[in-house]
């Protein structure tokens, strides 16, 4: 998991822009809404790179290498982007009401017809 820290490409009085990927290759990308409460994720995969722009307030993202056993914890925030590479176990738990923006670079056709996906629960 890590972290992309976000530049503002232009800004003037209107305010900024900041570009979320540059060669990037995505196809997938879905808004995801969260209840207070709720616990998404607790899977990992094979080969899609998921990435997770935040819309709304902070999360809860817990993570774990499959080679690892450490579980990690991380507090994302508002406007944050964030990078899960495969074989990386994790779950996104929401203290409030949350919307979010999630990228693959499998599309929903690749990652259900490979199995791309593997349930773990973590938390």
């Amino acid at each position: 998991m890590k972290i992309i820290k976000l530049k503002k490409n232009f800004k003037d009085k209107r305010g900024y822009i900041s570009d979320l990927f540059y060669k990037k290759n995505i196809n997938h990308i879905t808004l995801i809404f969260s209840k207070k409460g709720s616990i998404r994720g607790n899977n990992y995969f094979k080969k899609n790179y998921q990435y997770i722009y935040n819309l709304g307030g902070t999360f809860e993202y817990w993570y774990r290498n499959l080679k690892n056993k450490k579980i990690r914890k991380k507090l994302i925030k508002k406007n944050q982007l964030i990078e899960t590479p495969p074989l990386e176990i994790h779950t996104l738990k929401f203290k409030k009401n949350n919307q979010l923006i999630e990228f693959s670079t499998l599309s929903f056709r690749q990652k259900t017809k490979l199995k791309d996906s593997v349930r773990y629960k973590l938390i």
